[in-house]
C-alpha cells in the first residue's frame, strides 16, 4: 500500500481502516449522474476491485452531470470511460466493465462475488431486483436516489434526495419505505407491455425527463461514500436512511 498516498485517510481510521477499505470489492449499478460520483470517491478513497454494471452510453444531455467524461466521449460506453478513470487513478486496480442491463445473467452473476453493491438506478424496477439479490445472498446494498420536483407557476423548486444502507437482516428499502411495488411491476415489464400500458394512457411512462443538476448528484453519491467508509472502517455504525432536503438546507 502507497501509505504517502492515504496518509491523512489513515489519521483519521488508522492503517487497519485503509486496509479494510483496499480489501473491499464493490459493483456500482448505473453509471448516471450519481454513479460516476460514487466512482469518483471510491477510486480516490482507496478502493481497488470494480465492477461496473451499465449498457448506457454517454450522450450530450448527459454531460451537465456527468464529471468524468468529457466532449469527445460523448458516445462512448460509460462502462469503459469509467475504467479509463479509475485506471488513471490507480492503474493496478481491477476493473470489470460490463456494459449489459442488470437483468441479464452476465450482470446479475457478477454481482454475487462483490462485498458490497452501490445501487444508482432510475426506478424501482432495478432497485427491486438489487434489494432481492441483496437479501438472497447476504451482500449490503447501498442504494441512492436524487429528485428535483419542478415548479409549478411561483412556488419554488423542492429538490433533495436519500441513501439508504440496507443490510441483510438489519434494514431494507422496503423497510425504509423507498420501493414503490406498482412502479417496480411496471418498470419490470416487458417492452410491449409497457408500450400498451402507455398506449391506453395509463401513467405517463418511464422515459419521461426529469430535472438533474450536478451537485445535487454529488451531495447525495458523496453521502452514499461516507456511510460506506463509516461501514467498512468501523468508525461508526452507518446510517440506515439519510435524507438531504435542499429546501431547507439540511
Amino acid at each position: 500500500m502507497n501509505t504517502t498516498r492515504f496518509q491523512r485517510q489513515i489519521l483519521a481510521f488508522g492503517e487497519e481502516g485503509q486496509a479494510c477499505l483496499s480489501a473491499n470489492r464493490v459493483a456500482i449499478v448505473g453509471l448516471g449522474g450519481l454513479g460516476c460520483f460514487v466512482v469518483q470517491s471510491l477510486a480516490n478513497l482507496g478502493i481497488r476491485r470494480f465492477f461496473l454494471v451499465d449498457d448506457d452510453r454517454l450522450s450530450k444531455g448527459n454531460r451537465n452531470r456527468w464529471v468524468l467524461g468529457f466532449p469527445a466521449d460523448v458516445g462512448e460506453l460509460k462502462v469503459d470511460l469509467v475504467r479509463r478513470y479509475i485506471l488513471a487513478i490507480d492503474p493496478c486496480a481491477e476493473v470489470m466493465a460490463m456494459p449489459v442491463n442488470l437483468r441479464t445473467k452476465s450482470g446479475l452473476s457478477a454481482l454475487l462475488s462483490c462485498f458490497t453493491i452501490f445501487g444508482c438506478v432510475d426506478n424501482d424496477g432495478p432497485r427491486l431486483v438489487l434489494s432481492e439479490l441483496s437479501a438472497a445472498y447476504e451482500i449490503p446494498l447501498i442504494d441512492s436516489a436524487s429528485e428535483i420536483i419542478p415548479p409549478k407557476e411561483l412556488k419554488p423548486v423542492d429538490f433533495g434526495g436519500r441513501v439508504v444502507v440496507a443490510r441483510p437482516g438489519d434494514f431494507c428499502l422496503f423497510c425504509a419505505g423507498e420501493l414503490d411495488a406498482a412502479e417496480a411491476k411496471a418498470a419490470l415489464e416487458p417492452a410491449a407491455v409497457q408500450d400498451a400500458r402507455e398506449a391506453h394512457g395509463y401513467g405517463l411512462g418511464l422515459d419521461v425527463e426529469s430535472p438533474s443538476v450536478v451537485s445535487l448528484n454529488g451531495v447525495i453519491g458523496n453521502l452514499a461514500v461516507t456511510e460506506f467508509m463509516a461501514m467498512v472502517t468501523g468508525i461508526r455504525e452507518p446510517v440506515r436512511k439519510l435524507s438531504y432536503r435542499g429546501m431547507r438546507g439540511l
